[in-house]
């Protein structure tokens, strides 16, 4: 089941002041994708990075990061000496540089990081602007489940499992699909087993409408 994808603006990497964006982009300023149709401005000069994330992000939500081992493996620095060791030449880091702000070392909270909860990224896939110069800085996130186009038939069987939420709270993806008839599992599209259920519960919980403990759903407020 695709997200709805929003981009924003969260800044400018470039020399803003000297090459100001032609396009005009503030700070904040977002555009969105719901499997359909773009709504908001976009740029010629993210045409090349913004597609590929998109459609990364539309799929994959926030976990396209999940088996990148270099999230798990905590903070480094370049060290020569080590090349023997790991072939290029670094050394784990047991604290953060001085002068350097600790939120960028959340490694050293006190626990290893675990999969996927630690490090998955939660602040977007970031994309750059074409232009080095200004290098304006656009995130990408899923923000609700995506309905238009291909992706309808998927969100109303998403819809049609909050429902069921709703009704009943703390059911399990078991329970949740024995509360659908034979005909409503196996005969509308997408067909519902044991994996659907489980992944597009997975999905409605990424993008708020229900919570999962212990296995089991609960409903909460949708996106804003």
């Amino acid at each position: 089941m695709p997200f709805k994808v929003r981009c924003k603006c969260i800044g400018f990497v470039g020399d803003l002041e000297h090459f100001p964006c032609h396009f005009d982009y503030t700070v904040g300023e977002t555009f969105t994708y719901d499997g359909e149709r773009f709504e908001g401005r976009i740029c010629q000069g993210l045409f090349r990075t913004v597609i590929p994330v998109v459609h990364i992000t539309m799929f994959s939500g926030n976990r396209h990061h999940e088996r990148v081992l270099f999230r798990y493996s905590g903070p480094n620095a370049k060290d020569p000496g080590r090349k023997q060791y790991d072939g290029i030449g670094f050394r784990p880091l047991k604290a953060p540089p001085e002068g350097v702000d600790e939120k960028y070392f959340l490694y050293f909270s006190g626990k290893a990081p675990q999969r996927p909860q630690e490090l998955i990224s939660k602040g977007g896939y970031g994309i750059p602007c074409h232009d080095c110069r200004t290098s304006a800085f656009f995130v990408c996130e899923p923000i609700d489940l995506a309905s238009g186009g291909d992706s309808l038939p998927y969100y109303r069987r998403e819809m049609s499992i909050l429902e069921k939420v709703k009704t009943q709270p703390g059911m399990s993806s078991d329970d949740i699909l024995n509360k659908f008839t034979d005909w409503e599992r196996e005969e509308i599209y997408p067909p519902l087993t044991g994996i659907n259920v489980q992944l597009m519960l997975e999905e409605l919980a990424e993008v708020d409408y229900i919570e999962i403990k212990d296995g089991k759903a609960y409903h909460k407020n949708p996106p804003a």
